[in-house]
């Protein structure tokens, strides 16, 4: 899948998640029993093998596992992710670090992840991940974001279009 398609199908996916009713256990058996977790595995998945070329499926990619570790799968539809696609992200990031390969974008997101304590820790052995994580930089959020972009980003976008801190001061 292209980046466009995956963007597609986290859509879907969220609708799919959206419809469901019942309690909180209801809806995270339904999460399994309708696929939803399996097919967010597989979108996981796809953003891993296209994040050594592709920046954007990078942080896709990583926003879906900080967002797997921080919400619960009843609210979001994603499960546990694959192992190997999240050490890939990882460690695709870690090289970015240590060569100083990033963007400002990039740079505020780890800031935002750093502040779930613990949510990382699993990946200590990325030491450049793991230091950039757990340091004291901290990049200024923007003052505003493209909510029209942040839309064809996936889960990624809906969420930071979500946040109120960008709400006052976006751009349509």
């Amino acid at each position: 899948m292209n980046i466009s398609e995956l963007s597609d199908k986290e859509k879907e996916l969220l609708s799919r998640v959206d419809q469901l009713r019942g309690t909180i256990e209801e809806k995270s058996d339904q999460v399994v029993y309708f696929g939803i977790t399996k097919d967010y595995r597989v979108v996981h998945q796809e953003y891993s093998l296209l994040a050594r070329s592709n920046y954007e499926a990078l942080k896709r990619g990583l926003f879906l596992i900080w967002y797997a570790k921080s919400e619960p799968t009843w609210l979001t539809g994603i499960g546990e992710l694959d192992r190997r696609a999240e050490e890939r992200i990882i460690k695709i990031l870690d090289r970015r670090l240590k060569r100083d390969i990033t963007d400002y974008e990039l740079e505020w997101m780890l800031d935002y992840y750093s502040s779930w304590d613990f949510v990382f820790d699993e990946f200590r052995n990325f030491k450049n991940f793991h230091q950039r994580i757990t340091g004291d930089s901290k990049t200024d959020y923007p003052e505003k974001i493209d909510k029209e972009e942040m839309e064809r980003r996936g889960l990624m976008g809906i969420y930071w279009n979500s946040l109120k801190m960008f709400n006052k001061a976006t751009s349509s």
